[in-house]
């Protein structure tokens, strides 16, 4: 009986505890990786094994390759696996994949690094890792520019007050900024913002009217400065969004198109990948962004929260507040079997938003009114004043 034991460098074949025939590895992390998944093609180790001899492997995935190849082929027993293990130097030598057993303590060495940089590799290359990253430069991008934002209205604002409470958009106030001074904006400049003819006729009176200070050049040049990169931020954010939604619709269509690309990828950043969000119960999901309120929850006792990411959901947000638990709970229950078909590859199921908006359906018809919930009383406990009281107590009656 043929014994065929892959190891790290290679696969060998022992007849008798005696080496009859090595197969060494050229690439040896990738191609041991191949073997263990059962993808390797093996043709030479078939060739060899053909002569009808029964043989035993130590491997699962080099069991499944034999089997393919109509080889009888048995799975060793966990006492020998364990013997080959323990003995794995002396196997490599004389095998011939290592000269001595201080050659083969290098050489396994050298594969375990190999087989790690391969593996971070591996993942680093997960378009997963790049979709969270790009979610978490929107956010940042965002926060970036409301801080900058409001910074440019206040500095600004000492020479144009009365423009703040007139344009609440931050991309038309940048624009306006970039004018110059208040004296030097024009109505094509108000057009060109996107403001429409009415709020220009404001605009250009209160111009006129204005009681803020004279502001220097030198501070003036600053402050565009700082509306240009607004602008250019803006920009930035909209190739961002415009990648997000092309990834998400390549890699997850189910959890885009029940969550949205942008809320689909913000529950993808928390979960940490596709495989962990695929692993998480809905009611997990549900909550996801809402830990802190979760915990306390547990911890004092007060009511859990409802929803967590998913009230940015467009169903949820515009929901009223007693039907926002079971939407959110719908679209979690949808969430959770999108992410488990985007893990298979299966493609994109409409009939997971065709049954969610069911769903919501129902709940918007069943739940028009806000459900009273009677309030019990807490029943009262007594409790047992502590002996050392009662003691206390004694002494001072004595007195």
């Amino acid at each position: 009986m043929y014994s065929c034991i892959l190891t790290e460098l290679g696969i060998t074949v022992f007849d008798n505890q005696k080496c009859v025939k090595t197969f060494s590895f050229e690439n040896p992390a990738e191609e041991y990786v191949l073997v263990k998944k059962g993808k390797s093609k093996l043709n030479e180790i078939e060739k060899f094994l053909a002569n009808g001899k029964p043989v035993v492997a130590n491997d699962h995935g080099l069991l499944d390759i034999l089997k393919k190849k109509s080889i009888d082929v048995q799975l060793m027993s966990n006492e020998q696996t364990d013997t080959i293990q323990s003995s794995k130097p002396k196997i490599l030598v004389d095998s011939g994949f290592a000269e001595d057993e201080n050659d083969a303590m290098k050489k396994l060495r050298e594969f375990a690094i190999q087989l790690s940089s391969s593996k971070v590799t591996e993942v680093s290359q997960s378009p997963d890792l790049h979709i969270i990253q790009a979610i978490n430069t929107l956010d940042e991008t965002d926060k970036i520019i409301n801080n900058t934002s409001s910074r440019l209205r206040e500095w600004y604002g000492l020479h144009f007050p009365e423009l703040d409470n007139l344009i609440d958009s931050i991309n038309g106030y940048s624009q306006i900024v970039l004018s110059g001074k208040r004296e030097n904006i024009s109505k094509e400049d108000f057009e060109n913002a996107g403001f429409p003819e009415s709020k220009v006729e404001m605009l250009s009176l209160v111009k006129e009217k204005s009681r803020g200070g004279n502001i220097t050049e030198k501070n003036l040049a600053i402050v565009q400065t700082l509306a240009k990169q607004i602008l250019d931020l803006f920009e930035l954010r909209k190739t961002v969004e415009e990648h997000i939604e092309e990834q998400m619709k390549e890699e997850a269509p189910n959890v885009s198109a029940v969550l949205g690309a942008a809320v689909g990828a913000r529950i993808l950043a928390h979960a940490g990948s596709m495989k962990r969000l695929a692993c998480m119960p809905a009611s997990t999901i549900q909550v996801l962004g809402a830990e802190k309120a979760l915990f306390r929850s547990l911890k004092t006792g007060s009511n859990p929260p409802k929803h967590g990411i998913l009230f940015q959901h467009a169903t949820v947000h515009a929901a009223p507040k007693w039907q926002r638990g079971k939407i959110a709970r719908a679209v979690a229950g949808k969430a959770a079997i999108a992410a488990r078909v985007d893990v298979y590859k299966g493609g994109l199921n409409q009939t997971l938003l065709d049954k969610l908006n069911i769903r919501v359906q129902e709940i918007e018809k069943k739940y028009k009114e806000p459900v009273k919930k009677e309030s019990k009383s807490e029943p009262q406990i007594k409790r047992k004043k502590s002996r050392r009281f009662i003691k206390r107590k004694r002494k001072n009656f004595g007195r």
